[in-house]
């Protein structure tokens, strides 16, 4: 008798309140195995500068030297004067984080993401708005997103690098 591993139930749950929003990322954060896949105006609502979300983006990226990290941002000035253990994250991770500014159409775009390997999620619709969406295990929206983001990589440059010195 062989025993079969279940796939695991794909799961949604809509947020409507910025703490939920808050919460989905404090839950997808220690999920990500290889891939981080960030899409947001500027990294500020996102918190990923926090002492908390620092040590998981730390211990991810410690894990396996093929662990990515890419962002996407509109605008980079958070990131270089306001987050500056970020910056010692991408000084100490140079190889393995990525963060383009947004070009052209991708410039326009309203909404923000950050997808964790190909499976699990968290979007809003609007940066601006609160209300978004949680999905787990969802491996087609997964590729969704996927391919939003890399429609939105090919429209950006590189925007920080490890050597800004995130100093004002």
């Amino acid at each position: 008798m062989s025993l079969m591993a279940e796939e695991p139930v794909p799961t949604r749950q809509l947020i409507t309140a910025r703490s939920e929003y808050q919460q989905a990322i404090d839950m997808l954060l220690p999920m990500v195995q290889r891939e981080l896949r960030v899409f947001d105006p500027d990294l500020s609502d996102l918190r990923l500068h926090v002492p908390e979300r620092i040590a998981l983006l730390r211990a991810f990226l410690g894990r396996s030297r093929n662990n990515r990290l890419y962002i996407a941002v509109h605008k980079t000035e958070f990131i270089e004067q306001r987050a500056p253990r970020l910056m010692t994250v991408l000084g100490l991770y140079a190889a393995n984080i990525f963060i383009h500014r947004t070009q052209g159409d991708a410039a326009r775009v309203q909404d923000c993401f950050i997808l964790c390997d190909e499976s699990h999620l968290v979007r809003r619709p609007v940066a601006a708005q609160p209300r978004g969406v949680i999905l787990t295990n969802d491996l087609e929206e997964g590729a969704r997103m996927r391919e939003r983001f890399n429609q939105i990589w090919e429209s950006s440059e590189p925007g920080v690098s490890a050597n800004t010195s995130g100093l004002p």
